[in-house]
């Protein structure tokens, strides 16, 4: 009997691993039409090194690209998943500027699957002005040796897409483009006045990546939601982005990181439109 019992499980096991990868390889496969859309791309100096900033605080550079650019193993996790991120010199190199929007802006790669690991949903709402000073940047770096993309989406990934398709699980890491084509806009109409709405921009475009595209925290709960900033006076709030020392004075873990490596980047100017509008988001919470 006992025997028997065994038998079963590990047949029941193998069959709920092959439903696994069956249902969801056409996620994984699957690829999505977005037109390519002209993007304009500036020259000069100024520009380039506007977005070598810009893409600095944005993490493109010195950050999940590895140093200067060159490409490094950004997720291996056994059973989970291994996902490399590309050389951005070869990437620049390969595609022209509306590939480059399409894979930045909407997660798309040049053979039409997505992209994973990737904030696209995050650049979904960089300005086009933005957007073409860090592709002006990309450009302007010299091609170097580093690797290509590499997407593995492991056993463990493929269980929870699986419940996710089923109806089991509503939030969920999931490819980027279809996060994007199910999501956006998240950006709707101007607030008032242009300081608090310079803000939002700032909060999409930056703050998002951890803190979630709502800005009330990732899924996992591994961040906070971004009501807190209400509890925090304006010079508490510089002094967390360029010293990354919160109230309390605790230490932080990636927020730490980010700040000394991302945020000492934004201006004065830039740090005081996010806390105008952040602190406006826990008001009567």
């Amino acid at each position: 009997m006992l025997g028997f019992l065994v038998v079963l499980a590990i047949v029941l096991a193998g069959s709920v691993v092959a439903f696994a990868y069956l249902s969801t390889e056409p996620l994984l496969r699957k690829t999505y039409e977005v037109p390519l859309a002209a993007i304009q791309v500036p020259t000069d100096t100024d520009s380039i090194a506007e977005g070598q900033r810009l893409a600095t605080v944005r993490g493109c550079f010195d950050g999940c690209h590895g140093e200067g650019l060159q490409g490094t193993v950004f997720w291996d996790e056994p059973w989970v998943a291994r996902l490399v991120a590309p050389n951005l010199t070869q990437v620049a190199a390969s595609l022209s500027d509306a590939e480059l929007e399409r894979v930045i802006r909407h997660g798309v790669r040049k053979n039409g699957k997505s992209v994973w690991g990737m904030p696209s949903n995050m650049f979904h709402h960089l300005s086009d002005e933005d957007l073409g000073r860090i592709i002006a940047f990309l450009r302007s770096v010299p091609v170097s040796e580093g690797p290509a993309t590499d997407v593995q989406i492991g056993l463990q990934w493929r269980l929870e897409l699986m419940q996710w398709q089923l109806g089991f699980l509503q939030d969920l890491y999931l490819p980027l483009a279809e996060e994007i084509q199910r999501d956006a806009p998240w950006i709707k109409g101007d607030i008032e006045p242009a300081e608090r709405n310079r803000g939002r921009y700032l909060a999409m475009t930056v703050c998002s990546e951890c803190h979630g595209m709502r800005l009330h925290g990732d899924i996992e709960g591994s961040t906070p939601s971004l009501t807190i900033v209400a509890a925090y006076s304006e010079e508490d709030f510089f002094r967390l982005m360029r010293t990354a020392t919160p109230l309390g004075g605790r230490e932080l873990g990636l927020m730490g990181l980010v700040a000394r490596e991302r945020f000492v980047h934004l201006t004065d100017d830039e740090i005081r439109a996010l806390y105008s509008y952040l602190h406006t988001l826990g008001e009567g919470a």
